[in-house]
């Protein structure tokens, strides 16, 4: 080799090689990274308690988990899940959708084929009757749709074509009763624009379980989909290609696409990073002098290789001891382990070693070491020690003075985690993540990092974490630990927390949601109020804290503003506002009632697939209220808010299938609505079962039974359960009589805004005496029940307004006392001027019964 005893010529030297060099690692280097937001759905039913279980699913879908979410998606996972646990699944990941990159649907277990749609089915599934198919199962379009809505990529893996091992051959899909499919199998899905429909075989073909732990496809596609840079429709053809050998043919995969970009599940990465041009020196005459070269990184953490291409003429280079030729192949972190002997070289000679840094994915990088033999080398060498032990020092301190602990809100975007700056010191090394939360997504600016990955120092405080929907009350551990030196790692512990407006304020079934949500009534105005304002103080750009605000504005009974703030959200793009906009105008609060109206609004919520609006719009098809009567589409949609959990939708169902409105009666259909409702505690489906059972109307009567559902819907708040169980005890039906359970539980009912249970409280009072007190009583009562009675509510004369002309004015005059004693004199004041002791009564009886903000339901 030359000496060079200037340093210009030597860094011209090395520039002209580097120059010649470089170009080699550039070539490999053009891939595009996928970039936004990527999330997944996956679900494995296995154990299923009628039908056939199946012994793969469960296992499958925690494989396709832990790929999905290596390959940077945030998953939602359910196994074995029963109908309303894969409800709550489902609208958890509904909830996550929104403005997504990419959204994926993965589903194992048992499928069915009706009328041309499919359906997945939940391990509590029986499908004995024509009556479970809707009931029991989850249409996939419902998902589909809400998909395509909200996310640019849709990708769906159907694992779920296996023999038809359903009782009944019919079942009910709308107004139809419909045979299951003729073939085997599941229906043909078409894809849109974006889309991937994927079925581990052909349309209308079984899919086989296999021999192993995993399906054929499930194997082959957790194997194919982890493969680094490899585009998803060349993972699927290799899927299919490994499921034909695997099944000796008899299943084939089979996908439909119409996706119009490339997609990678593990797109590459930037090619390693590699210092290009390194100057080490060495003393003359040393045997084994290590070099302190550069360690090259990649990202991602994969484990690269390092090919020594070209190695120094003289002197003599080793690694672990033994000499290393030219070709040779080494792990990426032994460069830094090499030896160099100098013996009999003199000074002031330079060696050069060439090497390249190869990834997994096919990317490489050159780098250049000059190796100078110099007489003060030896200084410089221990020099570069001392740095390199105060820079893991300072490292070190720094990893442990990281915070333990950091709140991040759920449903507001990624959360900085604002841990602090690198010490200047320190800003060479990396880091690498060796433990990620497996909920949430974890990112760097806007780089997505998963476990592996290393971290550039000027990325830690960059970081940020997005947590998932549903998992308050979790906490997930991040552990940062030096890239290449052995230091103690540092464990973040990751808290999600839902914001006080969402606690207090958030809608039930809202899918842009964060949280189960409130009935209006359980919302508590001196809460929500001031947590929603803050919240959109913190926030401007979360429409659905705008929504929430509304929300708390008409629990504080200012429906005026609270319709100004939620036409703020619904024109700011919050779904569920659409409704709520509409529900204003369906019961005039704060604008002039208008049916054409609320119907017209609803109609836009219903398109974007909010379960609310497709009720709402749904039963103003139904009954032709402010639209042109459709009973077709108007059942159709107030199924599909049924499918997702909406109870209202349930009792409407069921009231309409009871009583043959519009349609032949059906009890039977009916009462499994009814029981739907039941199961997930809904007060309203509770207190319409006991009727069925309390009048024997379609099915026989069961006091002791209605007895004890209008006990549970009471208790939980329903406002007619309470009159429908004191009358049972007033007239000794399915009970003993007993006239102080009777007015217990009817004045529960008045006080929640039930007409008929304050007109049955007051004739009790009046029949029993002619007291003072007695009469007073009544006085209350009737005056009450006339002052809540709503149209279609009470009876057409108005029997409590005529009964309260009838009782002496003393007793008007005591209960009026009564009422008056609750207000302030500012309260009173406000009250209409009025001759008549009944008119005053009414309004008394009004303001003391709002005033106690009793149960009340906007809907």
């Amino acid at each position: 080799m030359p000496k060079f005893h200037h340093v210009k010529r030597l860094c011209a030297y090395l520039l002209i090689v580097a120059a010649m060099l470089l170009p080699i690692g550039t070539a490999f280097a053009a891939v595009t990274e996928e970039s936004g937001r990527r999330v997944a759905l996956v679900i494995g039913n296995s154990v299923y308690k009628t039908l056939p279980s199946l012994p793969n699913p469960a296992n499958d879908v925690e494989e396709v988990a832990s790929t999905l979410r290596a390959a940077g998606f945030d998953v939602t996972i359910g196994v074995n899940v029963d109908r309303i646990g894969l409800e709550d699944t489902v609208r958890r990941f509904l909830r996550s959708t929104s403005n997504a990159e990419a959204g994926l649907i993965y589903y194992s277990g048992h499928g069915i084929q009706v009328g041309g749609q499919n359906f997945i089915v939940p391990v509590d599934a029986t499908l004995e009757t024509p009556y479970d198919v809707e009931t029991q199962t989850m249409p996939l379009d419902l998902i589909l749709n809400h998909l395509k809505q909200n996310s640019r990529v849709q990708l769906i893996f159907l694992d779920a074509c296996r023999n038809n091992p359903f009782n009944a051959q019919k079942f009910w899909m709308a107004e139809k009763l419909e045979p299951v499919g003729a073939t085997r199998g599941l229906a043909r899905i078409d894809s849109d624009l974006g889309s991937l429909i994927a079925f581990s075989t052909e349309p209308g073909q079984v899919a086989l379980d296999g021999t192993g732990a995993l399906s054929p496809y499930s194997e082959s596609f957790i194997k194919r989909a982890s493969e680094p840079n490899k585009e998803i429709r060349q993972v699927l053809t290799d899927v299919r290609r490994d499921v034909i050998a695997m099944t000796g043919g008899k299943q084939v995969p089979w996908e439909n696409s119409s996706l119009m970009d490339s997609f990678y599940f593990i797109p590459a990465p930037p090619p390693p990073t590699v210092e290009p041009m390194q100057q080490v020196s060495v003393p003359e005459g040393a045997a084994t002098t290590k070099l302190p070269i550069a360690p090259p990184h990649d990202e991602t953490g994969s484990a690269l290789l390092v090919t020594l291409n070209q190695l120094p003429k003289t002197g003599k280079l080793s690694f672990d001891g033994k000499p290393v030729d030219q070709g040779a192949k080494i792990p990426a972190a032994a460069l830094a382990a090499l030896t160099y002997d100098s013996s009999g070289v003199a000074a002031g000679t330079v060696g050069l070693i060439g090497y390249t840094v190869s990834d997994p994915y096919g990317q490489a990088t050159q780098g250049v070491v000059a190796i100078t033999v110099s007489a003060d080398a030896g200084a410089k060498l221990a020099q570069l020690e001392q740095q390199k032990q105060v820079r893991l020092a300072d490292a070190d301190a720094y990893l442990k003075t990281l915070p333990r602990d950091i709140e991040a809100t759920i449903g507001v975007g990624p959360v900085k985690a604002s841990l602090p700056e690198v010490p200047a010191s320190a800003t060479e090394m990396t880091f690498k993540v060796a433990a990620l939360p497996d909920k949430g997504t974890l990112r760097a600016g806007d780089r997505v990092i998963g476990l592996g990955h290393v971290l550039e120092a000027v990325d830690v405080p960059a970081l940020s974490y997005e947590p998932q929907i549903g998992t308050e009350n979790q906490t997930f551990a991040l552990t940062l630990q030096a890239a290449n030196d052995n230091l103690p790692p540092a464990t973040i512990t990751l808290k999600p927390t839902l914001d006080a407006c969402d606690t207090a304020a958030a809608a039930p079934l809202d899918l842009q949601g964060v949280t189960s949500g409130k009935l209006p009534n359980e919302i508590d105005p001196n809460v929500a109020l001031p947590a929603c304002t803050e919240a959109i103080k913190a926030y401007p750009e979360v429409e659905r804290f705008v929504y929430q605000l509304g929300r708390a504005q008409l629990a504080n009974r200012d429906t005026k503003t609270a319709f100004a703030t939620i036409k703020k959200a619904m024109d700011a793009g919050h779904v569920r506002a659409i409704y709520e906009l509409s529900s204003l105008y369906e019961f005039g609060a704060s604008v002039p009632r208008d049916a054409a109206k609320a119907s017209e609004i609803a109609k836009g919520g219903a398109a974007k697939g909010d379960p609310f609006a497709l009720h709402s719009y749904g039963k103003a098809l139904y009954y032709g209220r402010g639209t042109k009567a459709d009973q077709q589409l108007g059942l159709r949609l107030m199924l599909q808010a049924a499918d997702l959990g909406h109870t209202y939708a349930m009792n409407e169902l069921g009231y309409i299938f009871l009583n043959g409105i519009n349609v032949p009666a059906d009890p039977e259909r009916a009462i499994r609505f009814y029981e739907a409702g039941v199961q997930r505690n809904d007060i309203y489906s509770l207190n319409n079962l006991a009727l069925v059972y309390r009048f024997g109307k379609g099915a026989p009567e069961d006091l002791p039974k209605a007895l004890e559902l209008f006990t549970r819907a009471a208790e939980g708040g329903q406002p007619y359960a309470p009159t429908n169980l004191g009358r049972m005890y007033r007239d000794g039906i399915g009970v003993a009589a007993d006239k102080a359970e009777a007015v217990k539980w009817l004045e529960m009912g008045a006080e929640r805004g039930d007409y008929w249970g304050a007109l049955d409280r007051a004739m009790l009072a009046k029949e029993e005496g002619t007291d003072a007190d007695g009469l007073a009583t009544a006085a209350r009562y009737f005056a009450l029940a006339t002052a809540i009675n709503m149209p279609g509510s009470g009876d057409p004369k108005n029997q409590a307004k005529a009964a309260l002309k009838t009782l002496p004015n003393a007793a008007k005059k005591k209960a009026e006392k009564t009422f008056v004693a609750e207000l302030t004199t500012q309260e009173q004041k406000a009250l209409p001027k009025t001759k008549s002791l009944d008119d005053r009564l009414v309004q008394l009886a009004k303001a003391t019964w709002v005033k106690r903000n009793p149960r009340y339901d906007l809907f």
